[in-house]
């Protein structure tokens, strides 16, 4: 794709409308960032200083000023990486100790030719399987979380063999294991005071929906357009994710413009990237009692693949607009760099 200009950049807030705003960080780089360079033909660097991150001063949302065009991002999640690939981590095999040791392999491999792009992937996923051991025996797990990062080589290698041996379940919330936990549901059903049925918008590979089916709570997948998310491509060995989820017949779908309302709306990894957010929330809050929003901590930078940034501080702004209650007290998942924001009814 030749370089296309992105759209004109913002001058005010998308969720308050706030002129009022500072400049807050430069995203890192990631796999996004590097498709969406190759996507421009633009240097990785200069795009990630392009599309810097602001803060509003009056509701606290961090996003893009500068935000790249339909063409550009759709081509990105309808092509250059179509499958969601922490949605698929979540449903399939890759945690094991055979795939750490090929992935060491790879990287070795990569980084002997210097083949940075491969370099990059590997140590990407090197780095997510290490750090979802969930009880690391022979090892110190920062240092060997560091020797990748440096491209140590000969000290990955040296604890190969008692990290692949660690290598049994993922700790909750990465994304081996997505946010399908039995911890989260039983704390949405007691700060909610219980509901009977419960619908998520997202991906549908990593969520609650397969444990309210199994609870015998009517679940609902919701279908919404966004092109700034994964769709049609998301594929893998020929089914699409949706798919994968409906396979249990106990879970349903509808699209999200039909005027169905929710006792509560799993939005898991989903709000940072619409690119209207106001809308998008009062859209959720038209059709959704309570809503369970899981986000980025916010301890790096907002990634450039996503629009905006979202701190407590917005979250409660959002639940003030709306009329709502903010819960932000579900610890189990604060480990793995997220945070549930469960926004119910009352104050």
């Amino acid at each position: 794709m030749r370089a296309i200009d992105p759209v004109t950049e913002a001058d005010r807030c998308p969720l308050c409308a706030s002129t009022h705003i500072v400049e807050e960080s430069t995203p890192e780089p990631n796999l996004y960032s590097e498709k969406l360079a190759e996507l421009l033909e633009q240097d990785e660097d200069r795009l990630l200083e392009q599309h810097r991150n602001w803060r509003c001063s009056r509701c606290g949302l961090v996003f893009k000023r500068r935000w790249f065009s339909d063409e550009v991002i759709g081509a990105l999640f309808s092509g250059v990486v179509g499958a969601h690939p922490k949605g698929w981590d979540a449903v399939g095999e890759r945690f094991c100790s055979a795939e750490f040791r090929r992935t060491v392999q790879r990287w070795s491999d990569a980084l002997a030719e210097s083949a940075k792009p491969e370099t990059r992937r590997a140590e990407r996923e090197l780095l997510s399987i290490v750090g979802a051991i969930s009880d690391p025996a022979g090892f110190d797990r920062p240092s060997v979380l560091q020797a990748i990062q440096s491209g140590d080589v000969a000290a990955v290698r040296t604890a190969e063999p008692v990290v692949a041996a660690s290598i049994t379940e993922p700790v909750a919330f990465t994304r081996f294991t997505g946010f399908r936990s039995q911890r989260l549901w039983e704390y949405l059903q007691s700060r909610t005071g219980g509901f009977d049925h419960y619908a998520e918008l997202g991906c549908p590979l990593w969520g609650l929906l397969p444990l309210a089916a199994a609870s015998g709570v009517r679940a609902t997948y919701l279908r919404r357009q966004e092109v700034n998310y994964w769709g049609d491509a998301c594929i893998t060995t020929g089914e699409h994710c949706s798919s994968r989820l409906l396979r249990d017949t106990r879970i349903g779908s509808a699209v999200w413009g039909e005027p169905q309302r929710y006792p509560i709306v799993g939005v898991f990894q989903y709000l940072d990237h619409p690119r209207a957010p106001s809308l998008f929330l009062r859209e959720l809050f038209d059709k959704a009692d309570a809503a369970a929003i899981i986000l980025d901590a916010m301890d790096s930078p907002v990634a450039v693949q996503h629009m905006t940034g979202w701190t407590e501080a917005c979250l409660d702004y959002v639940a003030r607009l709306h009329g709502k209650r903010l819960h932000s007290d579900f610890e189990d998942i604060r480990a793995s760099g997220n945070r549930l924001f469960l926004l119910t009814e009352g104050r």
